[in-house]
């Protein structure tokens, strides 16, 4: 009987190494000559547009690309290498109102190094303190006149105020060739060779 229990303790670990061990010691090995690199959440990246991208053309859902001009170094590690391809695709498109200019939501989700390595990414093309790129305020459409009195003028001078009613929106483009900034949604993991 003690022979029986010093049996099925013997088994029971070696059970429990294979199961435990081995696929630690297996999933080593793939990674073995790489090392992991990770990219912070709220991060800001630099891309260049390779083309106009107009809110009065483009659909939700359509691809855009990005290159990056210079490399994106980590402490001493080059993760993102000069001319990798940023591939983003439109969100949503909002057509332009009145008072208010064309809007879009361009979202990253590839980056393409020249070696043709691919990394997921989560970013979104970041303009003027937002995610949306345009949605602003179009301009006056009519202005009235005011009598304004400064200072000891015993004459009033006539000056034009903005009224409330503003012109129709216009398309927001992003032109070919500006550069453009995104910020990283959630950490990104790379692994580069040691």
């Amino acid at each position: 009987m003690k022979r029986f229990f010093i049996i099925t303790i013997t088994l029971f670990i070696a059970a429990m190494c294979v199961n435990y061990i081995a696929p630690a010691a297996i999933s080593d090995t793939h990674l073995r000559n790489y090392k992991p690199i990770n990219i912070a959440k709220g991060s800001f990246l630099k891309a260049i547009n390779l083309r106009d991208i107009s809110t009065s053309t483009v659909k939700a859902g359509d691809i855009q690309y990005f290159i990056n001009p210079a490399d994106v170094f980590i402490g001493t590690s080059n993760v993102i290498p000069k001319d990798s391809v940023y591939i983003g695709r439109v969100e949503e498109v909002l057509e332009a109102v009145e008072g208010i200019n064309a809007a879009m939501k361009i979202r990253i989700y590839k980056v393409i190094t020249p070696s043709k390595n691919e990394y997921p990414i989560d970013a979104y093309v970041y303009w003027k303190g937002t995610t949306t790129i345009g949605g602003d305020l179009a301009p006056v459409a009519y202005y009235k006149k005011m009598p304004h009195y400064p200072g000891d003028w015993k004459k009033g001078a006539l000056q034009l105020v903005p009224t409330t009613i503003r012109e129709h929106g216009k398309p927001t483009v992003l032109r070919a060739g500006d550069e453009i900034t995104f910020i990283i949604n959630s950490e990104m993991a790379l692994y580069k060779a040691k």
